[in-house]
């Protein structure tokens, strides 16, 4: 629904108070430079753009409903050394209804009118658009965002990790949010462990796209390898034509067909020169054909370093092309039920991933075993209610909203300010800033270094109105379990359903103690 058609067919609600304009243009003689008429009409004009002033210091654009009545003006000035907007919504006699300071809170408050009420949903899936309706408040519709790829920086720990710079704002004010809607489980899951609220948490997949292969259908070649998608850093197709080139010095003859276009295309061009495998690797550019593709296929490799549901590899499962994916964040896991109907291999491990290639080459039987697999996994996902799903989170978010929002979860710090050494135990103190009286637990937990995965979680032994502590093992890392020999630890902080992890830190260090690989005490600058 395009925003200004609507509102020039469907008269907008007048504000209660129509604020008054606070600032104005200095210059008022505003005349027209051009115009757009509607595009079905040669006759009715939709805007006039007009410039006022000297040195056209203020401009403003006029739209017009079909009869030629102006429905809304939207006038940019400068005002006290500041630039100014100034939008206001007009009926057909030409009187102001409605006075805006910004087109986002114009927009909201159109937006309230188009849709908050019963058996309606808003998602929001455009981190841009997600910047201005934060600040939308809403009484009857859940107001939803939706991840399509992890909450933190590629590469970073799921638990402590610096956020996505796009998704950072929404997760900063998710108080404001009705709930977030997520791809997968495991994405879900790695969320609520780090902030809570599980209630207000969704999972809804993604459809998987029409698999239809015409007649005649392709004849698969066994030593067909295919890397699908944009040829960016993310997709890291790089690593598939490492892959081919260590199947080559394995004697076996592969071709991997790219299909995909991006940034990357030199690079990889490059690259397969370098590794001698030019002749091996076949760069097909931007495909419709994706299926035929994937059926010509007998191996689908996925180098992403990171996804949020890896549709790519139920497409290719649905032709019985068997994937062999990185275990990365988050996706393949999902879609591949390892040494079934799909292979996963470590982050980042070529020679993993050449070797079950190499297996499905030379093993026919096993090829055709895991295709078969393949193809019933996505015709079985494929089958999967995602409009219901929808309808299912609309109500289950609906019914959340109406009982009202959950306890705000207090501002806390995990301000490390002392350790004390016992015999066997390290007691460790900090500041949390949490007003007194204090609701909620604390718990230390600690993630492994190398592994990523939780050490301990450990509850404070003390809490007080301004600072806690927790009393630790010494022996928590040489447990039998434990493969790591180092801990990053975090401050936990729950009340009720929600929840937030913090890293343990100084809070602005003029001298930072620590020990030597020898025991020995020393001191640095902060």
């Amino acid at each position: 629904m395009n925003f200004y058609e609507h509102l020039a067919e469907h008269p907008l609600k007048p504000q209660a108070k129509l604020a008054a304009a606070k600032f104005a243009p200095e210059h008022t003689d505003f005349r027209v430079e051009s115009s757009i008429s509607y595009l079905d009409s040669d006759d009715a004009v939709f805007n006039e753009s007009s410039w006022a002033g000297p040195e056209r210091s203020a401009g403003r654009k006029t739209y017009f409903r079909r009869d030629g009545a102006a429905f809304l003006t939207d006038t940019k000035f400068r005002s006290q050394d500041v630039e100014r907007r100034l939008l206001e919504v007009l009926d057909a006699a030409g009187r102001v209804t409605a006075r805006f300071t910004s087109a986002g809170a114009l927009y909201r408050y159109w937006l309230t009118q188009v849709v908050d009420h019963d058996k309606a949903l808003v998602v929001v899936d455009s981190k841009f658009s997600a910047k201005f309706l934060n600040a939308w408040t809403t009484v009857h519709v859940p107001k939803l965002f939706a991840f399509h790829s992890t909450h933190v920086k590629a590469g970073q720990d799921l638990l402590t990790g610096q956020l996505a710079e796009g998704h950072a704002p929404m997760i900063g004010q998710r108080t404001k949010w009705d709930g977030f809607v997520f791809l997968t489980e495991a994405q879900r899951g790695a969320y609520v462990e780090r902030f809570g609220d599980e209630e207000r948490t969704f999972v809804v997949p993604n459809p998987v796209r029409s698999g239809h292969v015409d007649p005649p259908r392709p004849q698969r070649n066994p030593a067909y390898l295919i890397a699908a998608g944009s040829l960016t850093v993310n997709k890291n197709v790089a690593a598939s034509i490492r892959v081919v080139a260590e199947l080559k010095q394995r004697g076996l003859d592969p071709t991997l067909n790219v299909v995909g276009h991006g940034a990357q295309l030199g690079a990889l061009e490059q690259l397969a020169g370098e590794l001698e495998v030019r002749d091996n690797v076949i760069f097909h550019g931007y495909s419709d054909q994706l299926p035929r593709h994937f059926a010509s296929a007998a191996i689908h490799l996925l180098t992403s370093t990171n996804e949020g549901q890896a549709l790519v590899l139920i497409e290719s499962q649905q032709q019985g092309c068997v994937p062999v994916s990185f275990d990365i964040n988050f996706g393949p896991a999902d879609s591949i039920t390892d040494g079934a109907n799909g292979f996963l291999v470590p982050h980042g491990d070529i020679t993993a991933m050449a070797d079950k290639a190499e297996l499905l080459i030379r093993d026919p039987q096993l090829a055709a075993r895991m295709s078969a697999k393949a193809s019933q996994f996505a015709e079985d996902w494929a089958r999967r209610d995602i409009v219901g799903l929808w309808v299912d989170t609309r109500n289950k978010a609906a019914q959340l909203k109406q009982a009202g929002a959950p306890d705000k979860l207090p501002e806390f710090t995990a301000d490390l300010q002392g350790m004390d050494f016992h015999d066997g135990s390290v007691k460790i103190r900090f500041a949390h800033g949490v007003p007194a009286p204090v609701d909620g637990q604390f718990e230390l937990v600690l993630i492994g270094r190398d592994s990523k995965e939780v050490v301990a979680s450990i509850p404070a032994s003390e809490a007080a109105a301004d600072s806690a502590a927790f009393a630790i093992s010494t022996g928590i890392l040489a447990q039998p379990r434990v493969a790591d020999a180092i801990g990053d630890a975090s401050v936990k902080f729950s009340l009720g359903t929600r929840s937030e992890t913090k890293r343990l830190r100084l809070a602005d260090p003029a001298l930072v103690p620590y020990l030597t690989a020898y025991n020995n005490l020393s001191f640095k600058r902060g």
